[in-house]
């Protein structure tokens, strides 16, 4: 499954580098099975932001700022591996790292080394975590971090607004930024966070 997954990123980014409509809905199926609600399983994920497929948006990052994207965990399996693809490439990007926090203890379960060169191409990337995520249970909250510590400019990034990603949400919301914007590492315990000015969230998973 997670071949499908790289297969629709590509497509996405392909398609997002060329223009900024809407990828077309994907086929019906043939065989009677309703298609209609997605899950990160679906593409052999763990958890992530949304439907890569239907994302039309490229958000991009400020340097120093710590993403906290939320989600939740859609199988039980441990997870080897970050992924995000990349539209338009950053240029000048050094200390870039994405990885998992537990929000319950605040604690980094695992990090990605630094990512920069790869977030400097356009592609979809799959980033190898420096140790394994232990499975979790099934609806767990984590959230994926994504840092880029300095840069000229950031890299543009497939995701979407979904109608305002924290739109209507006051205290739990889908995208969180940290208070502070000179990190070049992720730490050990999530940072003291705050909301966005924006609500474009990335797409963002974890898998096996």
């Amino acid at each position: 499954m997670t071949s499908r997954l790289f297969a629709i990123l590509v497509v996405g980014v392909v398609f997002l580098s060329s223009c900024t409509q809407s990828p077309p809905p994907a086929p019906a199926s043939g065989d009677g099975v309703h298609r209609s609600a997605w899950t990160p399983a679906r593409l052999g994920l763990v958890a992530a932001t949304g439907d890569p497929a239907v994302m039309p948006s490229t958000p991009g990052f400020s340097a120093g700022v710590i993403y906290l994207n939320r989600v939740y965990v859609d199988q039980q399996q441990a997870c080897n591996d970050a992924f995000i693809a990349v539209v338009n490439p950053g240029v000048g990007i050094s200390q870039a790292y994405l990885g998992v926090y537990d929000p319950q203890s605040r604690r980094l379960l695992s990090a990605t080394g630094d990512v920069s060169a790869s977030l400097q191409t356009s592609a979809a990337l799959r980033l190898p975590l420096t140790s394994m995520v232990p499975a979790q249970p099934v609806n767990k909250e984590l959230w994926i971090a994504v840092l880029i510590g300095r840069m000229a400019r950031s890299p543009g990034v497939i995701g979407g607004r979904e109608y305002g990603t924290n739109l209507g949400l006051t205290d739990d919301l889908r995208l969180w930024i940290s208070d502070r914007s000179d990190y070049t590492a992720l730490p050990a315990t999530a940072p003291a966070v705050k909301a966005p000015q924006h609500s474009s969230i990335p797409f963002v998973g974890i898998g096996p």
